[in-house]
């Protein structure tokens, strides 16, 4: 993104036997019993904890995945289709993604933004927060094909006209081009 994040992480398969990090659980349930993405957190300068970030509730659908976000200071964790936003350095200060499940996330850092898609729309966060939210792009099946610099372009089956069709969103503002509800 537009500055190098100043944290690393690493997704385990299972936590550590001997564990001396502190453990949080998102989305809060502090006792743990929700089964997750298990993530180690290294922030710069700081110690190490462990996140278990539960899994959405997709029946193994939605994408999981751990990536840097435009804000050096958080950290994204995609657990099965639920999307979680963390302050690197105090793990309490958390947000959910505004879209679930989680269908794709692109980053793109020449936006300086990540955008998140579920069935039917897109939000994209930068280093600001919640940057934009798109009008509902497809009734169901919504698919990105392509990024460029200024923008996504997608794909969904349009029932009206039993046809694929295609949509553009710019990455500047949440405007688009096609989809249902342009």
């Amino acid at each position: 993104m537009s500055e190098p994040t100043d944290h690393v992480w690493e997704v385990l398969d299972e936590g550590p036997g001997a564990q001396t990090s502190p453990r949080h659980f998102f989305p809060g349930n502090t006792a743990g019993g929700q089964d997750g993405l298990l993530v180690r957190v290294t922030p710069a300068g700081g110690a190490p904890w462990l996140g278990m970030f539960a899994f959405g509730n997709m029946k193994g659908a939605g994408v999981s995945r751990v990536l840097a976000m435009p804000d050096p200071e958080k950290l994204c964790v995609v657990s099965r289709g639920a999307g979680y936003l963390v302050t690197v350095q105090d793990p309490s200060v958390w947000e959910a993604v505004q879209v679930m499940p989680v269908m794709d996330v692109r980053a793109v850092p020449s936006a300086g933004v990540v955008v998140f898609a579920d069935f039917t729309e897109m939000v994209a966060y930068g280093a600001e927060g919640l940057r934009w939210r798109t009008k509902r792009l497809s009734w169901d099946g919504l698919k990105i094909v392509q990024v460029t610099e200024r923008s996504i372009i997608g794909e969904y089956w349009d029932m009206r006209t039993e046809m694929m069709q295609t949509f553009e969103v710019d990455l500047a503002t949440g405007a688009q081009k096609g989809g249902v509800d342009e």
